[in-house]
């Protein structure tokens, strides 16, 4: 049975009152007051829609209704985007309007839902050609975006601004853009200008944001507490009340409060790979250069737990790493891997006992903190012999078998290391040394970590801690090990007395990491 919005839609469109017709069903669908999108079918798929109510009134039907043609199923959501382009190809003439309801702009809009920028650009490259207006600048603006094209986004949107400096909303896209990016600065400056130009309705997403990205460029409280107050102000702010929330995340610190995962490329490809469903049993990989030993470890054991059976991975580096992966920083430092082939290290310890695989799996499986599992492997350290101490490097190499896939296989392997760097660290800190000198390799980060984590509860340990950070950070790449650096950076955030402006470096150090590509 039809429903009442549907029955006056058809009342008013066969009685000849075509453009109240449009504009009643579609503010219905807008509003979610209708969810059934019957009509449009059959609205768009006349060939005279145009003529009957114009071409105003029809370009503000289609771009009031992108949206629900978004949420139908994809046979119809094909089928109207269908009838959309065959509208416009229809309109001989069409006037040029400020607002999103100009032809150009309109279409324009529908590529862009169709994810089809390319299309999207030459659309309203087409309509400037015919003048300038706000609309036209600012959607040829975000479409650039959309091509990841910034330098041409920012100029077209700052044209849209000019030719109305009191809509400035498609800088709240912009900044959004810069936002997903990591890049605090550039975001800032965007949602500032929107609260220059004031608009409350913009302003709504803009201060928040602003807010936000002051807190993430220098990691001042107040600025955290600002954000506070912003979102208590309107607690029907939702974007205020999303950044809290992911403001007390960023204050979290990776492999302290949660275990940051690796981002190596070849660890990378591999969650693509999962991502895509591959099954097949044989992996090939091209790097540009050599992969740590436990991240070949770590994709060689996930592709096997993703395609269920024994696997075969491929690794083709273009040179080996410098500094190199092999070497010790001195004689005491721990040896893990013989690199005889740099793409397929072969382990040079044993394979654990049982018993030792049985207690690291326990706390590895543990909801992960440091401060937590540091405490509990006491007891885990109580119950090894001398003997079993180097089995616990075995472990590093060998992981227990896990009791359920819910951890993906890569992320067990660092997650197991982790419980095992904290049973060595309870039999002797000295061993943190061992590993920190050792081949550079995932367990270091674990040693580092803890080692710093340990100063900061400690301060009597900070010459040691800092003297192992002092090591690593000469050990490191800073062209390929990005991952390593991010730990290191983690960690020496965590160094006790250290002055104000250091804090804010090793912040804005790890948030320049982050940055996305």
């Amino acid at each position: 049975m039809k429903s009442e919005i549907i029955q006056k839609a058809e009342s008013l469109y066969h009685t000849g009152n075509i453009q109240e017709a449009l504009q009643y069903y579609a503010s219905c669908l807008w509003r979610g007051e209708e969810d059934s999108p019957e009509l449009l079918s059959r609205w768009l798929g006349d060939r005279d829609l145009t003529d009957k109510a114009g071409e105003h009134a029809v370009c503000a039907f289609i771009a009031s209704v992108l949206f629900t043609i978004d949420r139908c199923e994809e046979n119809l959501r094909q089928h109207l985007w269908a009838l959309c382009h065959d509208t416009f190809d229809r309109m001989a003439l069409c006037e040029d309007r400020q607002d999103t309801t100009d032809r150009y702009v309109a279409e324009c809009n529908l590529y862009r839902h169709e994810k089809e920028p390319e299309k999207a650009l030459e659309v309203i490259l087409k309509g400037l050609e015919r003048g300038g207006t706000t609309s036209r600048y600012t959607f040829a603006g975000l479409t650039y975006l959309d091509l990841g094209q910034e330098e041409e986004a920012e100029k077209y949107i700052a044209l849209g601004f000019q030719s109305d400096p009191q809509n400035a909303s498609a800088y709240n896209d912009l900044g959004d853009y810069y936002f997903n990016k990591r890049r605090w600065q550039k975001a800032g400056e965007c949602y500032y200008k929107v609260l220059e130009a004031g608009d409350y309705n913009d302003c709504g997403w803009a201060e928040p944001s602003w807010i936000f990205c002051r807190y993430m460029e220098a990691a001042d409280p107040c600025e955290r507490e600002r954000l506070l107050l912003c979102a208590a102000a309107d607690v029907q702010n939702e974007r205020a009340k999303e950044l809290c929330q992911r403001a007390a995340w960023e204050a979290l610190t990776p492999n302290v409060d949660y275990l940051g995962c690796s981002t190596e490329s070849i660890i990378n490809a591999l969650r693509s790979m999962r991502e895509r469903g591959s099954s097949s049993g044989v992996v090939r990989c091209a790097v540009t250069c050599q992969e740590s030993a436990s991240s070949i470890n770590a994709v060689n054991l996930a592709i096997g737990q993703i395609c269920g059976e024994p696997s075969s991975f491929e690794l083709s580096s273009g040179k080996a790493q410098d500094p190199p992966l092999d070497q010790t920083w001195d004689e005491e430092g721990l040896i893990l891997w013989d690199y005889s082939d740099i793409n397929a290290p072969v382990p040079v310890v044993a394979k654990p006992s049982g018993e030792v695989s049985r207690l690291v799996g326990e706390l590895a499986a543990m909801d992960f903190s440091l401060k937590t599992w540091y405490e509990t492997a006491a007891g885990y350290a109580a119950q090894l012999s001398g003997a079993q101490r180097e089995e616990l490097y075995g472990v590093m190499v060998f992981p227990p078998q896990q009791r359920d896939d819910r951890i993906l296989a890569e992320d067990w392997l660092f997650r197991v290391q982790y419980a095992a760097v904290c049973i060595l660290a309870r039999i002797s800190l000295h061993e943190l040394d061992r590993i920190c000198k050792g081949q550079l390799d995932w367990p270091i980060i674990p040693a580092f970590t803890l080692a710093a984590w340990l100063a900061s509860q400690d301060t009597s340990l900070a010459p040691w801690a800092e003297g192992l950070l002092d090591i690593i950070q000469q050990r490191i790449s800073r062209t390929n090990y990005c991952f390593f650096q991010y730990a290191y950076i983690c960690a020496a955030y965590l160094l006790p007395g250290k002055s104000g402006e250091y804090y804010r470096d090793m912040w804005q150090c790890r948030q320049s990491l982050l940055e996305r590509d």
